[in-house]
């Protein structure tokens, strides 16, 4: 877990350094609250699916994704952040993005269970079935479509 912390420590620094706010970018503030919703979103995971290093740092890349990278507004910052996880990733935890996402950098993981959408508080996974996941998504859609139908 320390090389973990230790690195995310790291990617908010180089956050925090490289990404300034500017009038167009005026939401690129960062603080130490980010590196809790990372470990926030860690903790979601049911340690007993989560027993290999990869898939912790599958997880944990996910988070750091989803807490700093989202809020990047153009793709030349984002590349920039993919570096500059890439770096950190492998001085602190001796593994590279590649090894971590495979040829999916867009990784999603929710608390859904696809195949039994109405079960109670499924698991925090990972979620590879895409056409699964956006059939869920309209069908939720739908259902409140038709909750809340306008007169």
């Amino acid at each position: 877990a320390e090389p973990l912390t230790i690195t995310t420590i790291k990617l908010y620094a180089e956050i925090q350094d490289n990404f300034l706010p500017t009038p167009a970018k005026s939401h690129y503030l960062f603080n130490l609250r980010d590196v809790s919703k990372v470990f926030q979103g860690v903790y979601l995971a049911n340690p007993k699916l989560y027993e290999e290093k990869e898939q912790i740092l599958r997880l944990w890349f996910h988070e750091s994704c989803r807490v700093f990278m989202d809020r990047l507004i153009n793709l030349e910052d984002r590349e920039k952040f993919k570096i500059a996880i890439d770096n950190c990733m492998d001085s602190g935890l001796q593994m590279r993005m590649k090894e971590v996402v495979g040829d999916d950098p867009d990784m999603v993981f929710a608390g859904i269970n696809l195949s039994s959408p109405e079960a109670e508080d499924p698991p925090y996974d990972y979620i590879s079935d895409r056409k699964g996941l956006k059939a869920f998504m309209e069908q939720k859609v739908d259902d409140y479509n038709v909750m809340f139908k306008k007169a």
